[in-house]
């Protein structure tokens, strides 16, 4: 690999083949040149994820536009004295206290029908069956504490009721376990489904028999298998799979399986090697070997660093230690953040190198205490 721009973009995204990244990692090994402006590259992009989104102005920009277009230096503020105009200081207070009253009552009003609304012992379901003579589709409800069987000519989509829905694949079992405004749940006890869902995090959840999936604003697909075991693929937004205390974030573009008894594994990438996948199984379910910790390290690319970081605080010892120098070489961490102080588990480097890894910052995102 020469020195090439675009290439190391390339890397970065982590759109390169395997190949090209075991060439790419090859000659950043051995060129200063190209590491620096990999730094560079990194630290472009961080800075640019960084900006806002949006400037809000303030709320009295006006006043002070209108007031300069006039020519007068001076503004005259809500309620404030002038020669001509007194102002009852009593009559004002009454009117402040007034509004702010009817203000939390029209909230009051406003939460007390929204939550009628929208809680509800049922969610509306559509079946489609296929037969010989075509597809029938049928309109029916699911009330909470129904079971849902799909056989092989079944489908079902159930509405969430107002943040979303959930397609229900053929020979699959689901029921609804809480329909409020606050706490939308299903079990998923085998088969497979899609959910899509439009609300803020923590308002729609999934029982499987191996763990609870909490949707965090997100799109996905959960399948369950006879033994309870489960793998979740995220196709937008971030999903967390909790079980015991032990919890997994998958984001978009990750998949992350689960076992009986046990809980969820690392998570990993949807294009991650056959090779990675499996080792991570192993590592994860089985042995925790140094053997199958190599293979994952070996197969591991920058854009794997959800992996690795979940596998930097769910190991101890040798282990943490070459998870963190593998996870350091694919994207080194920023300034102010050291080996030791990282291995120590020290706070704010951990919430500085997440930040620069593009992890966010949300509370949710506790899985390393």
């Amino acid at each position: 690999m020469k020195h090439d721009l675009e290439l190391l973009h390339d890397y970065v995204d982590g759109s390169l083949s395997m190949e090209g990244n075991k060439l790419a990692e090859q000659h950043l090994s051995e060129c200063s040149d190209c590491r620096k402006e990999l730094e560079s590259i990194r630290s472009l992009r961080n800075k640019a994820a960084a900006l806002p989104k949006s400037i809000q102005p303030k709320r009295n920009l006006w006043n002070g536009i209108e007031s300069r277009i006039s020519g007068n230096t001076s503004v005259i503020l809500p309620f404030q004295e002038t020669k001509k105009h007194p102002v009852n200081r009593r009559l004002m207070r009454w009117m402040q206290y007034t509004l702010a009253a009817a203000a939390f009552v029209a909230i009051a009003i406003f939460g007390i029908v929204w939550l009628r609304y929208y809680s509800s012992s049922s969610w509306k379901m559509q079946l489609v069956e296929s037969g010989s003579a075509g597809a029938l589709t049928k309109q029916e409800e699911l009330r909470v504490g129904d079971v849902l069987h799909t056989n092989a000519a079944t489908r079902a989509t159930i509405q969430v009721g107002a943040i979303g829905y959930v397609n229900v694949e053929p020979n699959s079992t689901i029921r609804l376990l809480e329909a409020t405004a606050t706490d939308h749940r299903l079990a998923l006890d085998k088969g497979t489904m899609h959910a899509t869902i439009f609300a803020p995090p923590r308002l729609f959840f999934v029982e499987t028999p191996s763990a609870l999936a909490v949707d965090l604003g997100c799109a996905y697909t959960m399948s369950v298998d006879e033994s309870g075991g489960s793998i979740l693929e995220v196709t937008s937004g971030w999903v967390s799979l909790e079980y015991g205390g032990r919890e997994s974030i998958i984001p978009a573009g990750a998949m992350c399986a689960t076992r009986t008894g046990f809980g969820p594994g690392t998570p990993f990438q949807q294009d991650a090697s056959p090779a990675l996948r499996q080792a991570l199984g192993t590592y994860d379910f089985g042995l925790a070997d140094s053997a199958s910790l190599a293979v994952v390290l070996h197969e591991a690319r920058n854009i794997d660093s959800i992996t690795l970081w979940h596998l930097l605080f769910r190991t101890g010892g040798s282990h943490r230690e070459r998870v963190y120098d593998r996870l350091a070489f694919l994207v080194p961490p920023p300034e102010g953040v050291t080996r030791s102080g990282m291995l120590a588990g020290d706070p704010e480097m951990i919430n500085r190198w997440q930040k620069y890894l593009n992890l966010g910052t949300s509370p949710w995102w506790k899985f390393w205490q």
